[in-house]
């Protein structure tokens, strides 16, 4: 319940007209930072979350889904490296993330440069707000089971 608060607030921050100042022509995606920050969960959870948060950006970019799918493959192998391979712990939320953040970007300069509306400026500055507005995010959304240390 929760978390679908969460996502809402989110979105209505992310998509109000003017709540949010455009720098250097480009705002942050905080459902992009959400689905990242809610990868302690366990594997199912943080896969619809990403699938959720990305379809959300999908609706608000007008997307057919690339959000959606990229998000959702991306929270998986995140979530299951964070139990699987490394300690859950924020540093490694963290860790992890950046490289989601930095395939998930890449990715959309790729496919805005193929239909000729690449702007890597914009794109940078819009990879850099987003994982600056995951940071906080993680902290709050950061849980851990009784069993872990």
């Amino acid at each position: 319940m929760l978390v679908s608060l969460e996502l809402s607030a989110l979105y209505i921050l992310e998509n109000t007209p003017g709540l949010i100042p455009a720098a250097g022509g480009a705002k942050p995606l905080f459902l992009v930072a959400a689905a990242m920050s809610l990868t302690s969960d366990e594997v199912a959870a943080a896969t619809v979350y990403g699938a959720v948060c990305g379809a959300l950006t999908d609706l608000e970019s007008g997307g057919v889904g690339f959000f959606a799918v990229t998000l959702a493959l991306l929270c998986y192998f995140q979530s299951t490296l964070l139990h699987t391979s490394f300690r859950r712990n924020l540093p490694s939320v963290w860790l992890l993330s950046l490289g989601a953040a930095a395939a998930v970007f890449s990715a959309d300069f790729i496919l805005r440069l193929f239909f000729g509306t690449a702007m890597w400026q914009r794109c940078l500055i819009r990879a850099a707000l987003t994982y600056l507005a995951f940071l906080p995010l993680s902290v709050i959304n950061f849980r851990r089971t009784d069993d872990e240390n």
